[in-house]
């Protein structure tokens, strides 16, 4: 079933009206005179850039704490992100395979990923969750629709970011070990500590598995983080972020899936820094920069597996070096009592430099470039409330790229308290309703490889950026400890760079923009207190996505066919869950989530033919027991009832898998 976009605004839109209108007479009546701007929403600093709270705020946002992610037993930031409604998570098979994100429908290089505000997606978006461990972070913040005003390119259906500790809130040491099936296993160590003025935090962590297949799927990780805010007075704070990772992969599967290889791997090093420092110039005035670095070291080794192996494409060896340097400043003025107004600009550099060596009974065959880019961007960003009800964000951004010319973005929202929640005179529980809309466009900057490949493959310099448009409503309704949201959205996708397998001419480039795609759907979340100790949450998303234009031959193999859906984006999921607590922070935790069918094609024949992967369910559980004095049993199963599925057809994602460990805290 196929919907125009703007008749899901529009029901949605027209749904939260209705619900309003029914609540706010009896709300109004018998709610006291406190306004709205005395029960604020928390600000999420990702939806802003800001730490101002409104009345009611416009983005859509999910925000996931450190502490509860890693008491279910979840280590890996894409495990966690799998629990954000509209979020599909998409991995290549085993642990430490690649790992994407779907985020409402659109493409997997539209999500910005940011670690303490350095941006740490490869030039052009990609990027690969599967080596993100959650140790140090603190909290996850997801802001869910277009934020190319506040972040650039990539920022076209959200942006994720990770914020590490820095040592604010409960200080001491923390421990955790434990292993599993597959020869998992895991150790973790963490401080925190605060001082007068000052506070600082640091960690590190190893995991290691054997991986799901018969031989040569070893999977290690390790990180250390650090983290220090200073405020050397009380107009004044710095904080200094730095994270350093290196993973390695083993894989034993060829293109298609098949298990074939016995010596195949791939690593790589990350390292992300950065300095955000703050100045009060007045009471109304604050100076923010902020200085980041990225710098990305992917390697891939695929020798020859033995002294026969010297048939067809046998050996294939890459490297590479990938920097992003950025330094943004922006000015936060106060107007009035609840308007915020921020004017900002960004300078950036990004560099990649690689090289790929082929062996072949064709002799071998080199691969490589050297590129890098200047980005130059101004914003303006105002937000505020325009009365104790109603609020509102606006923006606009002017980015300036040495690759592709000048770009410009808009955002701008709404949002309206209907009904505050209160409680009455007599003490009843109050109904809160807010409803919300925005409206803006985002745009994803070519990749280096579309931009400047080499060899087999042929850059084209000439690309423009990829770009959207979007429009969203919702609602939110709260009525003592139930919250509901729902949120209805439709996207239009154009500029898609589409690979051409055979060149338009000899010499020709084989990438163009050419495909066009729209994603349009309804976000709905539900969380509640069953009982004193008892809570329970639901989240559906229905995504409906559509290639509008195909460009080229779509039978020879590309993933745009006009008419049909978007691989590996489900048109329906649910996930409903169920966690108690019990005893000194004893807790138990049931989730449980549908998959529904998805679209994908068969990359092992030529041309590729579509197929569509089946419905499944998976079941999480995790278990934390205290056992006295700062120590706990902490207990999971992951996929409990074994469920098969395919997240890419013909790499098998894993079956049931369980762990056991004992954590430390004090």
């Amino acid at each position: 079933m196929h919907f125009r976009p703007s008749a899901v605004v529009a029901a949605v839109v027209v749904g939260a009206t209705a619900a309003s209108l029914l609540v706010a007479a009896p709300v109004s009546a018998q709610a006291p005179s406190t306004t709205a701007r005395d029960t604020l929403s928390p600000a999420v600093i990702t939806a802003t850039r800001v730490a101002v709270t409104t009345a009611a705020p416009v983005a859509t946002t999910t925000v996931l704490t450190g502490d509860s992610v890693r008491a279910q037993g979840i280590t890996r930031v894409a495990d966690a992100l799998a629990l954000v409604p509209g979020a599909m998570v998409v991995g290549s098979g085993a642990i430490g395979a690649q790992t994407s994100i779907f985020l409402r429908g659109g493409n997997s290089n539209y999500v910005r990923v940011l670690v303490d505000g350095v941006p740490v997606n490869d030039a052009g978006g990609f990027i690969d969750l599967a080596n993100f461990s959650m140790e140090n972070v603190s909290r996850i913040e997801v802001v869910r629709g277009p934020a190319s005003v506040l972040y650039g390119s990539d920022a076209v259906t959200g942006v994720i970011q990770l914020f590490t500790n820095d040592g604010s809130g409960p200080g001491g040491l923390r421990a955790a070990v434990g292993g599993g099936s597959h020869e998992d296993g895991r150790a973790s160590v963490s401080y925190r500590a605060t001082m007068d003025r000052a506070s600082f935090a640091i960690g590190g962590a190893h995991e290691s598995t054997a991986g799901i297949l018969p031989f040569n799927n070893r999977y290690t990780s390790d990180v250390l983080s650090g983290g220090l805010r200073v405020a050397p007075d009380a107009r004044s704070d710095v904080r200094l972020a730095a994270r350093w990772s290196a993973a390695t992969f083993h894989y034993p599967t060829d293109y298609a899936g098949a298990v074939v290889d016995h010596n195949a791997e791939q690593s790589d090093h990350r390292f992300v820094a950065s300095v955000d420092a703050g100045r009060r110039l007045t009471d109304r005035a604050e100076l923010r920069t902020t200085l980041t670095s990225n710098e990305y070291l992917p390697r891939s080794n695929d020798g020859p597996d033995d002294a026969g192996d010297t048939l067809g494409y046998y050996g294939y060896y890459a490297r590479a070096v990938r920097t992003r340097r950025a330094a943004d400043a922006r000015l936060n003025i106060r107007v009035g009592g609840h308007h915020t107004l921020t004017l900002g600009g960004e300078t950036a550099h990004d560099r990649e430099r690689s090289s790929a060596l082929t062996l072949s009974q064709y002799g071998p065959a080199t691969d490589g470039f050297e590129a890098s880019r200047h980005i130059l961007g101004l914003y303006a960003q105002a937000i505020g409330d325009a009365t104790d009800r109603l609020s509102y964000t606006v923006g606009a951004r002017r980015d300036d790229n040495s690759a592709f010319g000048i770009f410009t973005t808009t955002r701008a929202g709404l949002a309206y308290v209907v009904a505050d929640g209160q409680r009455a005179a007599d003490g009843r529980p109050g109904i809160g309703v807010r409803v919300r809309a925005s409206v803006g466009n985002a745009f994803k900057a070519p990749s280096f490889y579309e931009n400047f490949a080499t060899g087999y493959v042929v850059g084209n310099p000439a690309l423009k950026p990829e770009e959207s448009r979007s429009a969203e409503a919702g609602a939110d309704l709260s009525a003592g400890d139930v919250r509901i949201g729902v949120t209805g959205y439709a996207q239009r996708f154009r500029n898609i760079v589409q690979y051409a397998g055979t060149a338009p001419a000899p010499g020709a480039p084989n990438y163009y923009n050419v495909a066009a795609a729209d994603a349009n759907g309804i976000e709905v979340e539900a969380v509640g207190r069953v009982s004193g100790a008892l809570t329970a949450s639901v989240a559906y998303a229905w995504t409906d996505t559509r290639v509008t234009a195909s460009g080229f031959d779509s039978t020879a193999g590309a993933s745009y066919v006009k008419g049909d859906r978007l691989i590996r984006r489900p048109p329906h999921t649910v996930t409903v869950s169920l966690a108690r607590t019990f005893g000194d922070r004893g807790a138990i935790r049931l989730v449980a989530a549908r998959i529904g069918e998805r679209a994908d094609r068969d990359f092992a024949q030529y041309p590729t033919a579509a197929v569509t992967l089946p419905a499944y369910t998976k079941v999480d559980l995790s278990v934390v027991i205290p056992a006295g004095r700062g120590f706990a049993i902490q207990l999971r199963g992951d996929n409990l009832f074994d469920a098969r599925y395919d997240d890419v057809v013909g790499f098998r994602a894993p079956g049931a898998r369980v762990f056991a460990g004992v954590t430390y805290a004090r």
